[in-house]
C-alpha cells in the first residue's frame, strides 16, 4: 500500500501548493518547510496536476451548459418572432406574386433572412437547414429559367444492349474490311 502524501497532510498544504503554482523552485520550498524535494516533485505531478484537470474540465462543462443554454434561449426567440402573423404575411405576399418564379422570389429571399437570423444567433443547425433549402431554391430557379437541365443523360458506351449491337454491325462487315475499318473509326471518335 502506498504511502500518504505528506504534502496533502501538511498543515500548510495551501500555502505549499501556492508556491509550486507560482513557480517557486522546489529547493526553495523543502528549505522553507522542511520536506523533500523528491516530496515535492511527487506531490506536484500527482495531486496538483489531478486537481487542475479537474477544475478545468469542470469549467468547460460549465461554459458547454452555459453556450447550450444561450442557443436554445436564442432560438426561442426567433421561433416567437417568427410568429403566425410573420406566417400569415408571408402567405399573402405568395398568393399575390404574378407567377411561380416570384413567388419562388419570395420564397428564396426569406429563407436567406432566416439564415441570416440562425448564423447571427450562432445557431449552426438551423443555419444549414436554411442554407440547404436556400440552395434547393436557387437550384430550382436555375432550372426554370432553363440555365441548368435536370433532365437525364443516357451514356450508351458501357451499355450491354450498345455493346452486343457494335460487336453485330462489325462482324457484319468481315466482308468489307474497308467499310469495316471505316465504322470502327468512327466508333472510336
Amino acid at each position: 500500500m502506498a504511502r500518504p502524501c505528506s504534502i496533502c497532510n501538511h498543515s500548510e498544504r495551501l500555502e505549499i501548493d501556492r508556491l509550486l503554482l507560482s513557480g517557486e523552485p522546489y529547493r526553495n520550498i523543502a528549505e522553507r518547510f522542511k520536506l523533500s524535494i523528491g516530496s515535492i516533485s511527487r506531490h506536484r505531478e500527482a495531486h496538483i496536476g489531478t486537481d487542475l484537470r479537474d477544475v478545468r474540465e469542470a469549467k468547460e462543462q460549465a461554459r458547454e451548459e452555459a453556450l447550450a443554454q444561450i442557443k436554445s434561449d436564442e432560438l426561442e426567440a426567433i421561433k416567437e418572432e417568427i410568429s403566425t402573423e410573420a406566417a400569415d404575411s408571408m402567405a399573402v405576399r405568395l398568393e399575390t406574386c404574378a407567377s411561380f418564379l416570384d413567388q419562388l422570389r419570395a420564397v428564396r429571399d426569406r429563407a436567406a433572412n432566416l439564415l441570416d437570423r440562425a448564423e447571427s444567433s450562432q445557431d449552426m443547425k438551423a443555419a444549414g437547414t436554411f442554407l440547404k433549402e436556400l440552395r434547393e431554391q436557387i437550384r430550382l430557379m436555375a432550372e426554370l429559367e432553363g440555365k441548368i437541365s435536370q433532365q437525364p443523360q443516357v451514356t450508351i458506351i458501357n451499355n450491354p444492349e450498345w455493346i452486343e449491337l457494335r460487336t453485330v454491325i462489325i462482324q457484319a462487315l468481315d466482308d468489307f474490311p474497308e467499310a469495316k475499318k471505316a465504322v470502327v473509326r468512327a466508333i472510336h471518335k
